[in-house]
C-alpha cells in the first residue's frame, strides 16, 4: 500500500501542507476544525419557560443563546413573534433561521380571520376573472373553492346569517368561539329560537356595536 511520498507527490514536513489523498481530510480538519464546529452548532432562543422544550433541545446538543446573539431557531410566544416582525422593527430572518410561528399566522389560525381571508381571496379571483372563482348552479356555490362551508361571523353577520338560515330552516349549524381551541365553547343549533335564547342567557345580545367575544357559525 502506497504511503508518504511513494505516490509521486512532493513530501512535506508534518507541520506543512499535505495534498495526498490519505491526508486530505486530516489536513482540512486540522486547519478548519474550529470553524466547522461553529458552523455545525445549532443555537436556539426561547421565551417560554417550558422544560419539555429546553430538555429536548439540549438532548440534540443545541446551545441556548440570547435573542441578541446569532440564533438558528427561535421558539417564541405569539406576542414575541408579532413584536419581532413588526413593521417598526424591520427584522427579517436569514436563510439559516427558523421560528415556530409564521408572522401574522393568526390570519389563518383564527376562525373568523380565516373566513374573512378566504372570502377576500374569492373576490380577488372573481375580479381578475380567474377560472378558480367559477360558480356552480347557485350563486353561493363555488366549483373549486368549496372547501369552506357557508360561514358567518357573529355578531357582525347576524342579519346575513338569519337570511341564509331562513332559506333552509331544517339545517343544523355549528357555533365556534373565534378565540378558543380544543373544542371549548362549541355547540350545535337547528332552530333560530335556540340561538336567540342562548344570546339572552349568555347576556351578550347580538349588537355589532358591543365589544365581546365573536363566534363563527357554519352549516
Amino acid at each position: 500500500m502506497a504511503s508518504g511520498g511513494n505516490d509521486g507527490r512532493k513530501s512535506y514536513p508534518s507541520n506543512g501542507p499535505t495534498y495526498g489523498r490519505a491526508n486530505t481530510t486530516a489536513g482540512v480538519g486540522a486547519a478548519t476544525g474550529g470553524a466547522a464546529a461553529d458552523r455545525a452548532r445549532v443555537t436556539y432562543v426561547t421565551d417560554l419557560d417550558k422544560s419539555v422544550i429546553v430538555s429536548n433541545f439540549d438532548k440534540r446538543g443545541w446551545v441556548q443563546v440570547s435573542p441578541d446573539d446569532d440564533w438558528n431557531f427561535y421558539w417564541a410566544g405569539t406576542q414575541t413573534c408579532r413584536t419581532l416582525f413588526s413593521v417598526d422593527s424591520g427584522y427579517r430572518m436569514n436563510d439559516n433561521q427558523m421560528i415556530n410561528h409564521f408572522p401574522n399566522t393568526y390570519e389563518l389560525t383564527r376562525k373568523d380571520l380565516l373566513v374573512k381571508n378566504i372570502k377576500r381571496y374569492r373576490k380577488e379571483l372573481e375580479r381578475d376573472g380567474n377560472p378558480l372563482a367559477e360558480r356552480g348552479d347557485t350563486p353561493s356555490r363555488y366549483l373549486h373553492l368549496d372547501f369552506v362551508p357557508v360561514t358567518f361571523v357573529l355578531p357582525a353577520d347576524y342579519n346575513m346569517f338569519v337570511e341564509e338560515y331562513r332559506k333552509n330552516p331544517q339545517s343544523t349549524w355549528i357555533m365556534k368561539p373565534c378565540g378558543k381551541s380544543q373544542g371549548a365553547g362549541i355547540f350545535l343549533i337547528n332552530k333560530l329560537s335556540k340561538l336567540k335564547r342562548w344570546s339572552r342567557e349568555s347576556k351578550t345580545p347580538f349588537n355589532p356595536n358591543l365589544v365581546k367575544e365573536s363566534y363563527v357559525i357554519s352549516r
